[in-house]
C-alpha cells in the first residue's frame, strides 16, 4: 500500500465561488477520457453554469447542496443522491452549507440508462 496526497485546485471558471476540485483517477485505456474528481463545495459555493464536455455523474458523498440541468430548475441533493448530465448539457451546482461530491466523466454513460 502507498499513501497518496491528493491536491485540490480552486475552480475559477464560469463565475464559480468556493469550489475546489481534485483529480482522483483517470484512465486512457480501456475507456478513453474516463476521469474521476473529488469536488469540495464550501458554504455558499457555486460551480457556475457550463456545458458538460462528456457524460458527467455528480454523486454526493457528504453534506448537501443543489444542481440544475438544461431547464435551470434546482434540485436539492443530499448524501447518496446523484445527477447525470449528458454531453453538451448546460448545468450548475452549489451548496449553502457545504458538501463533498464525486464527479465521474466518461465518453460513454457511467451507469446504465433506463
Amino acid at each position: 500500500m502507498r499513501r497518496l496526497s491528493i491536491q485540490s485546485t480552486v475552480v475559477e471558471q464560469y463565475g464559480s465561488v468556493g469550489v475546489g476540485i481534485a483529480g482522483f483517477a483517470s484512465a486512457d485505456r480501456p475507456v478513453e477520457t474516463f476521469r474521476v474528481h473529488i469536488a469540495t463545495y464550501e458554504a455558499g459555493s457555486l460551480l457556475g453554469r457550463h456545458p458538460a464536455g462528456l457524460w458527467q455523474l455528480l454523486g454526493i458523498v457528504s453534506g448537501a447542496g443543489w444542481a440544475e440541468g438544461a431547464d435551470g430548475e434546482r434540485v436539492d441533493l443530499g448524501r447518496g443522491d446523484a445527477v447525470l448530465w449528458a454531453p453538451g448539457e448546460e448545468h450548475a451546482s452549489g451548496s449553502s452549507a457545504g458538501m463533498v461530491a464525486v464527479i465521474v466523466q466518461s465518453r460513454v454513460p457511467p451507469l446504465p440508462l433506463d
